[in-house]
């Protein structure tokens, strides 16, 4: 496994404006990076320079930028529908948020990526949850952008999302027999699963035990801790997740990607965003010494 973050390891603290990617690529070389996630979801909402005019040329920049720091992207996360958004029939920006997968998906190989992670397709709320009609939904969802991706030479890896048992909405995907129904059903190498630590702890499993189920068909990993009483994406050790058996999962299932967090920047102000890069990254070694 090699050590990675997320672009969003910097993204927009308080009364900041978004920093330019350029700005976050140096502050992670300089913390001890080599890997990076480039996080789709925040840099193609409206207004950004993934959905812009030009973003084929501000791709290209990110590119040679990262190339000349001597980082990798291996993985980059997809746009997606968020909250009521998913229950709003007639979401304004469900056309968009679902046109711009393409564009992340071409983003994605031209940074040289290797997995797009994407959620999985969640049907409006019932609270009679239907897994065959969510599977037949994601299979018809999925379709086009399997395609695209083994077009552009690059995998999908859908993630796992959360279960919250019956105290939140139910989406699809935070039980893992149910993902792994749906990766095995579409069968296909260039079709995985991204493991999210934290997505799997709130839903009430340890993820080393979703990460021994799932076992080889993990392409990617989204690494954040919490507490189990919500979705928090805290560095590891301020949860309640078990890292060395998670750790020591991940080892024992064959994988070889990037261990990558995912972490958000919650209240780090500018002046300390550099050491608040080291301190992940010192805390990701670590972590990957311990199994």
């Amino acid at each position: 496994m090699t050590l990675s973050t997320s672009t969003w390891l910097t993204y927009r603290t308080p009364g900041d404006d978004m920093l330019p990617i350029e700005q976050t690529l140096d502050l992670l070389k300089a913390a001890g990076f080599t890997h990076v996630d480039a996080n789709f979801w925040h840099l193609s909402q409206r207004g950004c320079p993934l959905s812009a005019d030009g973003w084929q040329a501000w791709v290209e920049r990110t590119r040679s930028h990262a190339d000349a720091l001597g980082l990798t992207f291996y993985q980059a996360h997809g746009q997606t529908l968020s909250g009521g958004q998913w229950d709003d029939p007639a979401c304004a920006e469900r056309d968009f948020v679902w046109a711009m997968n393409y564009r992340c998906i071409e983003a994605a190989a031209r940074l040289g990526a290797k997995w797009l992670v994407m959620h999985p397709f969640n049907l409006p709320h019932d609270p009679l949850y239907s897994r065959k009609k969510a599977l037949e939904a994601n299979l018809a969802y999925l379709a086009p952008y399997i395609e695209a991706a083994k077009r552009a030479g690059i995998g999908l890896a859908i993630e796992n999302m959360v279960d919250f048992g019956g105290r939140r909405r139910r989406y699809c995907g935070g039980d893992p027999e149910e993902l792994i129904e749906l990766v095995d059903t579409i069968h296909d190498p260039a079709v995985g699963i991204c493991i999210d630590t934290g997505h799997a702890h709130v839903s009430g499993l340890q993820p080393g035990a979703f990460i021994r189920m799932a076992g080889d068909r993990i392409k990617a990993t989204h690494i954040d801790d919490n507490r189990r009483d919500t979705d928090a994406h805290l560095p590891p050790f301020m949860g309640s997740i078990d890292w060395a058996d998670t750790v020591r999962a991940l080892r024992e299932v064959g994988y070889t990607g990037d261990f990558a967090f995912e972490i958000g920047a919650f209240c780090c102000p500018k002046p300390a965003r550099a050491t608040w890069c080291r301190y992940i990254y010192e805390l990701g070694e670590d972590l990957l010494r311990m199994a």
